[in-house]
């Protein structure tokens, strides 16, 4: 198994194996949103057919080499088309992909590295052996064949009880064709957490890529008035929620959860078949997902870094390195 960086006349060849065997994330109409800082690699058999790919998004911090999945993306691949049918030569197949992946980034040397695998990725073993940290992350996905009322009652007392007052108190909630106002509440919410958005790549998200045929939107309102909004991408299949945000003032216990199970029925009513909450660790995120109900499930992040770099970061982020 091979590992390089593509040319663009390969990139074609590369997002047609992607529509087929990665995410929506994978795809190449994604990808180009974060520009000349993604890097675009093909996986090559020993008869140099290209079979899959994988992207890492490079970024310089305090002048040092970052290797990170893109903003906004929960995973970076890789994806590849499975020739193997025997249990351990699937094994051993998904480790030559695994060992070239991480033989790619020994040979960048980034500063920090830190790559989400795709969640059908369960062996991470050869990057364990090169020297990387495997960080368990979670996610919950619903099964969108269910019936709307299976749905409901598999979500949390405290979930239904959000919903059933939202209707109660006569809010809203409507597809939304603003992404400018999805956009303020997400900075709004972002801004009151503490944490560091990156707005040129939100901007790409939903001004470059989104359209109605790869996304949807929906907003709780109140007297007319928006309070709560969450954003929503998907491909063929799958529904990923990838941000929300609420207003503070007038704000509403109910509000973000009917905008959810508007985006979950809306998902159902396109036909897909998974919706995805790209979870959080974060305890009060993560708990406010599992409400609705989904079932867990794990996905790897392999982080590594310089040795001074990373005695500096076990200080600040103990979990992660």
């Amino acid at each position: 198994m091979k590992i390089r960086v593509l040319k663009p006349t390969e990139w074609s060849a590369y997002d047609d194996l992607a529509r087929i065997h990665g995410t929506l994330f994978n795809r190449l109409d994604w990808v180009q949103l974060f520009g000349a800082r993604m890097k675009i690699f093909g996986l090559f058999d020993a008869g140099e057919s290209l079979i899959g790919g994988l992207s890492m998004y490079g970024d310089r911090r305090w002048g040092l080499t970052f290797l990170r999945r893109p903003p906004f993306t929960p995973t970076c691949g890789p994806f590849f088309a499975s020739k193997a049918q025997n249990p351990v030569a699937i094994v051993e197949e998904r480790r030559k992909v695994l060992e070239a992946m991480a033989e790619q980034v020994l040979r960048d040397n980034p500063a920090v590295c830190m790559l989400s695998l795709d969640r059908r990725i369960r062996d991470a073993l050869p990057f364990l052996w090169r020297g990387f940290k495997i960080v368990p992350n979670y996610t919950y996905l619903l099964d969108l064949s269910r019936e709307p009322d299976d749905l409901l009652r598999r979500m949390s007392p405290e979930r239904r009880k959000n919903l059933t007052k939202a209707a109660k108190d006569g809010l809203e909630v409507r597809i939304e064709p603003d992404l400018h106002g999805v956009r303020d509440l997400v900075l709004g919410t972002f801004r009151r957490q503490g944490k560091a958005v990156d707005e040129p790549a939100l901007d790409a998200v939903l001004f470059h890529y989104a359209r109605p045929e790869n996304s949807y939107a929906f907003s709780t309102c109140r007297e007319g008035r928006t309070i709560a909004s969450v954003f929503v991408v998907h491909d063929e299949s799958t529904a990923y929620y990838l941000m929300g945000g609420y207003r503070e003032s007038g704000r509403h216990h109910g509000a973000g959860a009917a905008a959810m199970w508007a985006a979950i029925r809306h998902a159902q009513s396109l036909g897909l078949t998974t919706f995805d909450f790209e979870g959080s660790i974060l305890p009060p995120i993560e708990r406010y997902f599992r409400g609705f109900g989904g079932d867990v499930v794990p996905y790897y992040t392999v982080n590594r870094a310089w040795w001074p770099v990373e005695t500096a970061l076990k200080c600040i982020r103990r979990s992660v390195f």
